[in-house]
């Protein structure tokens, strides 16, 4: 990768982001790069709550925020899109340029949680960020503050003719929030850590086989282990971890530790009552009690002494198995529990092959075979499922009724690999696949899920949603288990029919001052599902998913009912919400009971029921279409 490879690559991107209406703005290259860096490991989910914050007098500004899964860590964002003519404007030579852009997040932190900001207006997009800044038990749940930094800027090191990419390194920072809790005064240090996405980990992010930086583990003392095994494309280690070392590094990484198929599954929202308390009884005895942890990792540094081998660094760390363990003792320790006595065994595998197929896959496995007593194991979260792989054929092989083709992207890069292999083609596969129609894995799952009834889950996002899409799609439209062969024309049109609906939801939504609000990423879903549930007839869905399909839009009359359905759905999530953080608070199931009872949606749907009658096919037409439908098989000469 060159600088003037990502120069180019920045023009594909501009267009990418650009709006049918020919607009582009930041908060594009926003909803943009969010997936990826979920995909990533760098965030729990995609959906983030929008905040638009901005005080410029001040040098104080925020686009939009996370709260991580186990809601320890506040994640913040600020977006800095480079649009100004000249290749040299987007060339970034020095840090402090970075520096004075994560200052603004820097600001924002520190008036927010020192109670500096409390004349926000109660509408305002950030108040509920705000209010909770001066929380007392959200000031005592958040132990880190990760600031991104998202931009199109090339980081480079000038050196004559021809510069090299750089990258950049922030050190760490901490700041002291002073509060009453139960009327005593505190003061807690909150960890700061900077991330600077900047158009070359763009690029990684995006078209990389790999899962973004590899997570790299330094142990400041060094970690004594017995070699156990010496294999082709492994080697094993044996350890014991001293609990306040587990607590540090996950303190340090959070969830990123877990390898996805775990992280997918674990709740964490409260700590293992039977952990905790041997944690707090007899500390001595955990490693007896506990069956430790299993660790994946592509590299190791240190020594051997004595017969041991010294752990000194352990590169693309991830945590197979024990991440309930890891979270618990975490947590343990944050409510005050000494775990100083406390000690886990591991098993640390060295996967030697530099293959990136070879290597996801024997670290799948690992993980499938160490959580046999599981269900993380019964998923497979490969690009390479059989189902994937029958999903990206029937891709290839069927047109829509304008005559060009949906480009789903079973793994990472498929597409810009497609226009570099073929650049005597690539004006004409930018035609066969226009951008609108170009899907990720982790998008299709997203728009897929979204009809159902689990709202809630769609904004999760991430792994959660990938998983359930997993478990659903082994399934037929009457729910009976069948093949990934099995999976043919009429499926796939459906499946598209449901992303057009969800993309065509969003964009009905708006964004930005013409939003109908300010909560995009909870309403879409809650308004699908709405409709979904007023569509369901005896155990099955009746709604005309192959109106949608041939139309590859959604009609005139409906898009009206649909923006209605939208401010309904809006406002129902709005009102039911048991918090200020409206956002946050779609991730409850909760919400959606109240929401799919509540008598403002019972309401709607009742006056609606006309054009929900118009888009919901007859018992002819579903016999006709999904009853006898002739499933199309494709040949291994069609596939290749």
């Amino acid at each position: 990768m060159t600088v003037n490879d990502l120069v180019e690559y920045n023009q594909s991107l501009i267009e990418q982001i650009t709006t049918e209406e020919n607009t582009v703005d930041r908060y594009e290259l926003l909803d943009y790069v969010l997936p990826f860096l979920n995909s990533s490991r760098l965030t729990d989910s995609e959906s983030y709550s929008p905040s638009f914050f901005s005080l410029p007098v001040e040098n104080t500004e925020v686009d939009a925020y996370l709260i991580n899964e186990t809601g320890e860590r506040l994640q913040l964002f600020l977006t800095n899109l480079i649009l100004t003519k000249g290749n040299d404007s987007l060339l970034i030579t020095k840090s402090d340029y970075y520096k004075n852009l994560f200052l603004k997040l820097k600001n924002f932190s520190k008036k927010a949680f020192n109670n500096n900001l409390s004349a926000i207006q109660e509408n305002d997009p950030c108040a509920s960020l705000i209010k909770s800044c001066v929380n007392e038990d959200f000031i005592e749940q958040i132990d880190t503050i990760e600031m991104f930094i998202i931009t199109n800027g090339i980081s480079i090191e000038p050196r004559g003719n021809e510069p090299s990419l750089k990258v950049f390194q922030f050190s760490e920072e901490a700041i002291n929030v002073k509060y009453n809790l139960s009327g005593k005064p505190k003061t807690k240090k909150i960890d700061i850590k900077f991330q600077l996405i900047d158009l070359n980990k763009i690029y990684n992010y995006i078209y990389s086989e790999t899962q973004g930086d590899p997570l790299v583990i330094r142990f400041d003392k060094p970690l004594k282990a017995l070699k156990a095994a010496n294999e082709k494309h492994y080697e094993s280690y044996l350890s014991v971890i001293p609990a306040e070392v587990l607590a540090k590094i996950y303190k340090s990484n959070s969830t990123r530790l877990l390898e996805r198929n775990v992280r997918s599954f674990l709740s964490f929202n409260v700590v293992n009552k039977e952990m905790r308390k041997t944690i707090k009884e007899e500390p001595e005895k955990f490693m007896a009690f506990n069956n430790g942890l299993t660790i994946t990792a592509t590299e190791i540094k240190g020594k051997e002494v004595g017969g041991m081998y010294h752990i000194e660094e352990l590169t693309d760390f991830q945590i197979v198995n024990g991440g309930q363990t890891t979270a618990s003792i975490y947590f343990s320790a944050k409510e005050g529990l000494p775990i100083s006595g406390v000690n886990v065994t591991a098993k640390i595998n060295i996967v030697k092959s530099g293959s990136a197929e070879v290597l996801d896959d024997l670290v799948s496995k690992i993980s499938a075979f160490s959580n046999s007593q599981s269900r993380v194991s019964n998923v497979d979260l490969n690009s390479r499922s059989p189902y994937l792989i029958r999903i990206k054929k029937l891709s290839q092989m069927i047109f829509t009724p304008a005559g060009n083709k949906w480009f789903f992207e079973r793994a990472r890069g498929e597409f810009i690999t497609l226009l570099k292999v073929n650049e005597k083609e690539k004006k004409s596969n930018e035609n066969l696949y226009p951008k609108e129609k170009r899907l990720t894995k982790e998008q299709i799952s997203k728009y897929f899920v979204s009809w159902g009834e689990t709202p809630f889950l769609v904004r999760k996002g991430g792994e959660k949603v990938f998983r359930d899409f997993m478990e659903l799609i082994k399934k037929d439209r009457n729910r009976k288990e069948w093949d990934a062969s099995q999976m043919g024309t009429t499926f796939y049109e459906d499946l598209i029919a449901k992303a057009i609906l969800f993309k065509e939801f969003e964009k009905i939504y708006g964004s930005g001052a013409k939003a109908i609000g300010q909560i995009r990423s909870a309403a879409v879903p809650y308004a699908l599902s709405i409709l979904y549930k007023a569509t369901v007839q005896g155990k099955s869905n009746n709604f005309n998913l192959a109106r949608i399909w041939r139309e590859q839009e959604l009609p005139a009359d409906f898009k009206e009912f649909s923006k209605q359905l939208l401010v309904v759905a809006h406002d129902a999530c709005i009102k039911y919400a048991k918090s200020d953080d409206k956002s946050e608070y779609a991730k409850k199931e909760e919400l959606w009971n109240d929401v799919s009872l509540c008598k403002e949606v019972a309401a709607f749907i009742k006056e609606n029921r006309q054009i929900i009658m118009k888009y919901s096919l007859s018992e002819k037409d579903i016999e006709s279409r999904y009853m006898n439908e002739e499933e199309l098989l494709l040949s291994e000469e069609v596939a290749n």
